[in-house]
């Protein structure tokens, strides 16, 4: 059976706060090398799906700089690959799509062109390994309509995502999204198999949201189908879920480095990492063309990173290309691309500035960062300052005491 992908790529991903003001939620920087969008595009390629729509909409230009025309991930072909999806009105002026439903109905002549017998829906916005062959293969035995994949997970974590209860044939017969509590155990992984001709029969220029308005009420009628994935999954929805899933990496490599599954992703064309005499490096991940000359511990440093002479980073995450200057101490961090930080500056380090000034800047909802500080794309840190945990500072800054 012939499968058709498509991606939903379009979300602001507004709980990512400064690390989504100049790129789309698939777009950020993960794992020291890669993109969010990297593992979906890979598991398409290794499942055997060579033919996907790629839905952008909000600011695209780092995620199309990225894909260009697919060929880390062998996309780019003359028949099939990959083709991005950005929204069009004829006749008068462009429009956003309202929701996944919608963004679905608007493209459905590209839907309708395709042979494909299924179409598969993704979010690509999540962490994860799938063999999609396995998905389409329970798709097929099971004969319902649709089908969407679920995954156990923890009463702590069930108020993220819609909750489904599954009979014992593996029919859902209640999702809840979104639920306060939930005694449901698997959580939808928003990834969602439909029969090709059943999918252009019910999109329609009424229904907004997938779940809202396609899979809730298919599930009330017995449509739908549960497929249980019991491997690692992570949906990078707020700042403390994507600095625990990359982190994760320093005690687990295998989620990207199994020889038999790797994560396509485009090159630097760097050269190695160096590293000085007296610099020290300890369960962290170095990416090519950095300058290590100071003390990493615990953390993930991207590409063309250059660390002075007696800095200190520890569990943080510093996006390529950043400067992080002689003696400054970073703990619990994310700095974005391009940010130089100054000789003694202090990020994260204390739970309040120092005493006699304030700075440009603001403090997040602590559950919305966990404590973790933000460092915007571009900007700047004069020496000395200290910023402490949780603060965010905004792209293109240039902090100053105010």
């Amino acid at each position: 059976m012939k499968v058709l992908a498509i991606i939903l790529a379009g979300g602001t991903g507004k709980d990512l706060s400064v690390l989504t003001r100049h790129r789309a939620k698939t777009a950020v920087p993960f794992g020291g090398r890669y993109r969010i969008i990297d593992f979906c595009l890979s598991n398409c390629v290794h499942s055997g799906i060579s033919e996907i729509l790629l839905i952008a909409q909000y600011k695209p230009k780092s995620l199309l700089e990225h894909i260009r025309l697919g060929k880390p991930w062998d996309l780019d072909r003359k028949s099939g690959g990959i083709s991005i999806l950005q929204p069009t009105y004829y006749g008068k002026i462009a429009q956003w799509y309202k929701g996944t439903s919608d963004a679905l109905f608007r493209n459905r002549e590209a839907i309708r062109e395709s042979n494909a017998d299924l179409i598969l829906v993704l979010s690509g916005d999540q962490v994860y390994l799938m063999n999609y062959k396995k998905m389409a293969a329970y798709h097929r035995d099971m004969g319902a309509p649709a089908t969407i994949a679920v995954k156990s997970v923890s009463p702590s974590q069930r108020s993220r995502f819609g909750m489904v209860r599954c009979a014992k044939n593996g029919i859902v017969t209640s999702f809840l999204e979104k639920p306060t509590s939930s005694e449901y155990n698997f959580a939808s992984m928003g990834i969602y198999l439909f029969d090709r001709d059943f999918l252009l029969d019910i999109l329609s220029s009424d229904k907004i949201d997938i779940v809202f308005d396609i899979v809730i009420p298919m599930s009330k009628r017995k449509e739908v189908a549960g497929f249980k994935f019991d491997g690692y999954w992570e949906d990078i929805g707020s700042i403390p879920s994507y600095f625990n899933a990359t982190r994760r990496l320093l005690k687990d490599r295998s989620l990207v480095t199994d020889p038999k599954w790797p994560i396509f992703t485009r090159g630097t064309d760097l050269p190695g990492a160096k590293f000085s005499e007296i610099s020290s490096v300890k369960d962290a991940i170095v990416g090519d063309g950095c300058d290590i000359r100071g003390k990493v511990v615990r953390s993930i440093v991207f590409p063309g990173v250059y660390i002075e002479q007696g800095a200190i980073v520890e569990d943080s995450i510093i996006f390529p290309f950043s400067r992080i200057g002689r003696d400054a101490r970073i703990r619990k961090s994310i700095i974005d691309k391009h940010v130089s930080v100054g000789s003694g500056v202090s990020i994260g380090v204390t739970d309040a500035p120092k005493m006699g000034y304030r700075l440009s800047g603001r403090i997040e909802e602590k559950s919305k960062t966990a404590g973790i500080a933000l460092i915007g794309k571009k900007s700047v840190i004069p020496k000395g300052i200290d910023i402490p945990a949780g603060f965010v500072i905004e792209v293109e800054t240039r902090v100053k005491r105010c």
